[in-house]
């Protein structure tokens, strides 16, 4: 019986394959993760990054922040603008980190008041993202809730 003698060659070939195999294993794997957690509009995000600033410059001048409270009896997350304040235009973005698939998007013109109903969202840290216009000024308000 003939055996394959193991020597300094063969080791090394043994490591560039199991490497190489590795890696192809690798690549095709990272090529069919979907991370999900990356802005599929970055760009024009960016290029609106202005905008977005001026709406977080006017929310903080205002004296009373809108409020974003979760609700735990009626399941429903409840942001209520500030007094007398109601959107002419705008949206509220729900979002939990680990998933882009459970982001919720909704418009809130003519509102002042918001409930989102939350009985079928997985429990755990979400982030609000409120965009609105009102008396022709651009506000932007975020915060985290846990649900």
């Amino acid at each position: 019986m003939n055996m394959i003698k193991f020597n300094w060659g063969t080791g090394i070939a043994l490591v560039y394959a199991t490497f190489a195999i590795g890696m192809v294993t690798m690549v095709l794997i990272s090529t069919t993760h979907d991370p999900g957690l990356v802005q599929k509009d970055y760009y024009d995000l960016d290029l609106n990054y202005q905008e977005h600033l001026n709406g977080k410059q006017n929310t903080a001048a205002l004296e009373v922040k809108p409020a974003v409270l979760y609700d735990e009896t009626q399941k429903m997350v409840l942001i209520q603008l500030p007094a007398g304040m109601t959107a002419t235009d705008g949206k509220v973005k729900l979002y939990r980190s680990a998933s882009v698939a459970d982001d919720q998007y909704l418009e809130i013109a003519g509102k002042s008041l918001i409930q989102i109903p939350v009985q079928s969202k997985v429990g755990g840290r979400w982030h609000v993202e409120l965009n609105w216009v009102a008396a022709q000024k651009n506000y932007y308000y975020e915060t985290a809730i846990l649900i």
